[in-house]
């Protein structure tokens, strides 16, 4: 009977000695101090704003725009509608020995730009000035645009045959990185995501009238959509 206090006193201290066991097992190599060991922290995808611009030359002698240089706006203009932030600024000399000139140009570069479903309210139409004695000033485009640059690769410096803390090497999930930053549609949606697309409203009303009526709402299936295992072995 004189041993009984001691063996209570030891089983309330069971829970302590087990938890104390436990830490020190983990030695944290799987807590909260690791969650920057994730490779979008490890290899981070660096987003900065970049501006590109196309030159259309607008000499004293010219009427318009050539058919190149009606290609290059078109493929501008497309580019500017994929990965554009802000509107597309379209600037014209002032002051210069060809301002009429830039204007008959302006038209074409207007035209062109409306053909390739760029909105009206979507380009800033602004002058910069240009020498009075310069003939040849150009009409200069350009707009916003993300661009994203990944980290290098190639971080082997860990030794694969002893490693007791059991954690990811230095290169691992770069590659994965590199190829999203590559493939992205848009790097601003790094930023800031774009909002969802609207829902399908004409499948929806389509398959809750079928519903209201009794009718199969299911997408009507052919002999070609069948998972049946292939009969040519039979």
């Amino acid at each position: 009977m004189s041993h009984m206090p001691s063996f209570r006193i030891a089983l309330r201290l069971l829970p302590v000695a087990l938890a104390f066991s436990v830490a020190g097992c983990a030695g944290g190599f799987n807590g909260a101090e690791m969650a920057n060991q994730e490779p979008e922290y490890r290899h981070p995808i660096s987003v900065d704003r970049d501006v590109p611009t196309l030159t259309v030359p607008a000499p004293r002698a010219k009427s318009g725009l050539t058919d190149q240089e009606r290609r290059e706006v078109a493929a501008f203009a497309a580019a500017y509608k994929e990965r554009g932030h802000g509107a597309l600024t379209v600037s014209t000399p002032s002051g210069s020995a060809n301002t009429t000139t830039a204007m008959n140009v302006l038209v074409d570069i207007r035209d062109t730009l409306s053909d390739k479903g760029v909105a009206t309210d979507a380009v800033s139409y602004t002058s910069y000035r240009a020498s009075a004695a310069n003939a040849d000033a150009p009409i200069i485009l350009s707009y916003s645009r993300y661009v994203a640059t990944p980290s290098a690769c190639g971080d082997w410096s860990t030794n694969y045959a002893y490693d007791p803390a059991n954690v990811a090497p230095p290169n691992f999930g770069c590659a994965s990185q590199n190829n999203l930053a590559v493939l992205v549609a848009d790097p601003g949606d790094f930023v800031t995501p774009r909002d969802s697309t609207p829902r399908d409203a004409q499948r929806s009303t389509e398959v809750l009238s079928k519903y209201r009526k009794g009718e199969i709402t299911a997408t009507k299936r052919d002999e070609h959509d069948s998972a049946a295992v292939s009969e040519v072995s039979k």
